[in-house]
């Protein structure tokens, strides 16, 4: 595994629009977004909510180390066995 993607994160976001209509005579967008490598995921009710998901991610969470350690061992040893 490339060393950047240690340090990267991935999401995805699915946005609908509710047909019924809110107090403000508007259709109300939610949706969710999920973190791909913890598997977490977050519903919001308002658009703007995706970036603050996004950052908190960003600026809460420490190292993705622990998240890629068995992916990692497997792709840059994949011939050698445990046993070895």
């Amino acid at each position: 595994m490339a060393h950047f993607e240690k340090d990267a994160h991935s999401f995805v976001i699915r946005i609908w629009r509710e047909h019924r209509v809110i107090p403000t005579g508007q259709a109300e967008w939610r949706g969710w977004i999920s973190h791909v490598q913890s598997g977490h995921r977050h519903y919001f009710r308002n658009v703007t909510d995706i970036a603050n998901i996004i950052t908190q991610y960003l600026e809460n969470l420490p190292s993705l180390d622990d998240v890629f350690k068995p992916v990692q061992s497997e792709v840059n040893h994949p011939h050698e066995r445990e046993d070895d």
